[in-house]
């Protein structure tokens, strides 16, 4: 048998430029779909490959080892013409769907278009190729919704508890889309669920933002409308914020993550629908996020049970933004018993302290 044609969705985004470093310690090539032009997405890539210390015996033959098509991800066929799209199906082995647009307080309508039309394109491109490839669909544990309490199976997916935004909704819709077509097609499918995906490195051009970046992002640009860049360090903002100082997130560093699913689509497919939690053996308090930008910025950040009614400007803002105001109530945690199946006890990831998560927002 020849060497396998893998292809990737979300190529140059937070956990594909990591997924593509993976994937390239076990396979000679890949062929990335993107919008972009190749030049740009090579370029991309290969920057984020040079700033975290790849060789030159990577970097030089990027271009050798890597094949871009330009595909759009939500157009019917990919936008390809249909000899072109059928060409492409019938040469992939695997696909590796990273794709998805994690803008946590977008419009419904702006999610599904990339996170469900755009799952439904990669199922139809799967459904096409002769050689019936191998899906493995990134989804996230935002999928449990507003379950707030208790242990999240690996198994479970409902929306019985609704959901703390649309971008979960849509994440939601996205994996039972799958479920069901591997159901129907009785095609085997892996599903991954990563938690809230961070990392060490210092802000920069060349890197993908991800979720603590565009917090510290979204501080920064409050505190220009707010008139705050001048203040003195010693002038502190209070600032109260809805919630439970017993809540906890489960943040995993993007590097394990990646090299997590990289060990689990190493071994065969069940033949059935495998569901993976991606997580940290330990949830992050909600205190120590908080913790985090009072060190960076000139705030004093305390969780308090219920909105105050004397609310500042700022705090009112805050709490305009309904879309992250559920996260400070989880206390949730997730299954991993089909990762430890699969693996054995997994090596522990990188600890999650207050050094580790100021320099995720740092900048260099």
């Amino acid at each position: 048998m020849g060497t396998p044609t893998i292809a990737v969705t979300g190529a140059t985004g937070f956990l594909g430029v990591h997924l593509v470093r993976e994937l390239l310690r076990d396979h000679a090539t890949l062929t990335v779909l993107a919008r972009a032009e190749p030049e740009s997405v090579l370029n991309r890539i290969g920057g984020f490959l040079r700033l975290t210390g790849a060789g030159p015996d990577l970097l030089d033959h990027l271009a050798e080892r890597i094949r871009v098509v330009r595909a759009d991800l939500v157009e019917p066929r990919f936008g390809l013409p249909e000899q072109r799209f059928q060409e492409l199906a019938d040469e992939l082995d695997v696909i590796w769907h990273c794709a998805g647009d994690t803008t946590i307080g977008a419009a419904l309508d702006q999610l599904r278009r990339t996170n469900v039309t755009g799952t439904r394109r990669v199922l139809e491109l799967a459904a096409a190729g002769v050689r019936s490839p191998l899906l493995y669909h990134v989804s996230s544990i935002a999928v449990a919704g507003a379950r707030r309490h208790g242990t999240m199976p690996e198994e479970l997916l409902d929306d019985t508890c609704g959901f703390e935004n649309h971008y979960e909704r849509s994440k939601y819709e996205a994996e039972a889309m799958v479920r069901a077509w591997a159901a129907q097609q009785a095609r085997p499918v892996v599903v991954f669920r990563p938690s809230v995906l961070v990392t060490d490195l210092p802000r920069h051009a060349e890197l993908p933002l991800h979720t603590l970046s565009l917090v510290a992002e979204a501080l920064e640009g409050g505190m220009s409308r707010f008139g705050m860049p001048d203040r003195p360090p010693a002038q502190r903002l209070p600032i109260r914020i809805p919630g439970a100082t017993t809540a906890s997130l489960n943040l995993v560093p993007v590097d394990y993550a990646a090299a997590t699913m990289a060990r689990l689509a190493r071994r065969d497919p069940s033949g059935g629908i495998d569901t993976y939690h991606i997580v940290h053996q330990r949830n992050t308090l909600v205190t120590d996020l908080l913790s985090t930008f009072e060190r960076t910025y000139p705030f004093d950040l305390h969780l308090v049970s219920r909105p105050p009614t004397d609310q500042s400007p700022i705090e009112a803002a805050l709490q305009a933004q309904t879309a992250f105001a559920g996260y400070t109530r989880h206390h949730r945690r997730y299954d991993t018993s089909q990762v430890r199946a699969a693996l054995g006890p997994p090596p522990p990831a990188p600890e999650i302290n207050l050094h580790y998560l100021t320099s995720a927002i740092s900048h260099p």
